[in-house]
């Protein structure tokens, strides 16, 4: 019977080390958790407010756990989160074309080669007047204001970006089309485009300001800016009228002058699944913008102990990114996206990037961005956007450890 009660003894002073033991783990883990898991109370208020979508599933941004995005497309192969990858290069910049094949060999991307559109082709004519013609039936007289009022979105953007339907030419797509083009005067052929030397570029929804020669370079709409445009336009449709497509797909659309972190698959992988549902756009990388002026998004997992938290990157709501160099797209994302390119009254209105940035702004796309960013631009090569500038705008980045050690 002592023996017995001895053993019970032990026993019961066993469970007792054992729950003690569990105790002081947990409270150890516990601030680590808040740490890597912030309450989702604190998401920014951007999720909720700038973004209203009215139609269906693009009703405001549910911020519970069940709301992330937890799934992977099943041929999400490329860069740790995407189906397709698409490269935007003019077919002449070569040495730009080596660089990249360099990057894909390194990081085995298969991606889609899209060649842009030389500045120089008669189809930026064409826009320019379409451009021109589109703004001659503003009112000429009258505050900004009163045009902006004037100016509506179509309806119908929310329910044809939920549809799987075809994606038909519409809109500005028709300026370019062959029979628009044949059914113009003879003397379009000659069209160049210092004919519109002071076009101006539109802000907001479309004000345009009336030409002024003080205006900065950004202000003024250029050959490079339109070709621009029309090239990634030309990319976001393929992606969208691609056969089999399913409404996890992703794309990822990169310019010619990239660099990117050795390890993007492990961030994209591990930050991706805190996007809610139903978002639009994400900045893989950004200029001209502090893309961390909103919180970052609380993540629904926990941070592995193996990776490099000092390096690691947040997905933020965006605030106004500049640069088009490196973004993805959801499939209805592009699908809205690409309503809003090419509506007559905005479309190729500004640089693209400017568009984006506005579309953000007003509530039109729902976009997040990548800190630090995971692909910059390196700007070693002569600069398409800004001939004869060097290699581009002042802004620089540097990656933790990227590709070419930039």
């Amino acid at each position: 019977m002592v023996t017995n009660l001895f053993v019970s003894r032990v026993g019961i002073a066993r469970y007792i080390y054992l729950v003690l033991g569990v105790i002081l783990v947990l409270g150890s883990w516990i601030p680590a958790l808040r740490v890597v898991s912030p309450q989702l109370s604190s998401l920014p208020s951007f999720v909720h407010s700038r973004v209203h979508w009215k139609e269906g599933d693009h009703s405001e941004v549910s911020c519970s756990t069940k709301n992330f995005t937890t799934l992977f497309s099943p041929s999400s192969t490329q860069l740790g989160i995407a189906s397709e990858v698409y490269l935007i290069s003019l077919p002449w910049r070569q040495d730009r074309r080596k660089q990249m094949g360099h990057l894909q060999a390194s990081k085995e991307i298969s991606w889609t080669v899209v060649d842009a559109l030389d500045p120089s082709d008669i189809t930026i004519g064409h826009i320019f007047e379409q451009i021109v013609s589109q703004r001659s039936l503003q009112p000429s007289k009258g505050p900004l204001d009163d045009l902006e009022s004037i100016f509506r979105w179509p309806a119908d953007i929310n329910a044809i970006a939920s549809s799987t339907e075809y994606f038909g030419a519409s809109g500005s797509d028709l300026w370019t089309s062959a029979d628009t083009q044949n059914s113009r005067h003879t003397t379009l052929s000659s069209l160049s485009v210092s004919h519109h030397p002071n076009v101006t570029c539109a802000t907001q929804d479309n004000s345009v300001p009336p030409f002024n020669p003080s205006l900065p370079d950004w202000m003024i709409l250029t050959a490079p800016k339109i070709s621009c445009w029309y090239s990634h336009v030309s990319a976001i449709r393929q992606f969208i009228n691609r056969v089999n497509t399913t409404p996890e797909d992703v794309a990822v659309f990169l310019e010619d002058d990239i660099d990117m972190e050795r390890d993007i698959e492990i961030r994209m992988r591990h930050i991706w699944p805190s996007l809610p549902h139903g978002w639009d756009m994400v900045f893989l990388g950004h200029c001209w913008s502090n893309e961390s002026f909103y919180s970052a998004l609380p993540s629904p997992q926990v941070m592995s102990p193996l990776y490099d938290l000092p390096t690691r990157s947040h997905i933020h709501p965006s605030y106004s990114p500049r640069c088009t160099h490196a973004y993805a797209l959801s499939l209805s994302g592009a699908r809205r996206l690409l309503q809003h390119l090419r509506y007559p009254p905005f479309a190729y209105s500004r640089a693209l990037d400017q568009a984006f940035s506005w579309l953000i702004e007003s509530g039109r796309l729902r976009a997040f961005s990548i800190v630090p960013s995971v692909v910059i631009q390196r700007k070693v090569l002569s600069s398409d956007i800004f001939p004869g500038s060097g290699v581009g705008s002042a802004w620089r980045e540097h990656l933790v450890n990227g590709v070419f050690g930039t």
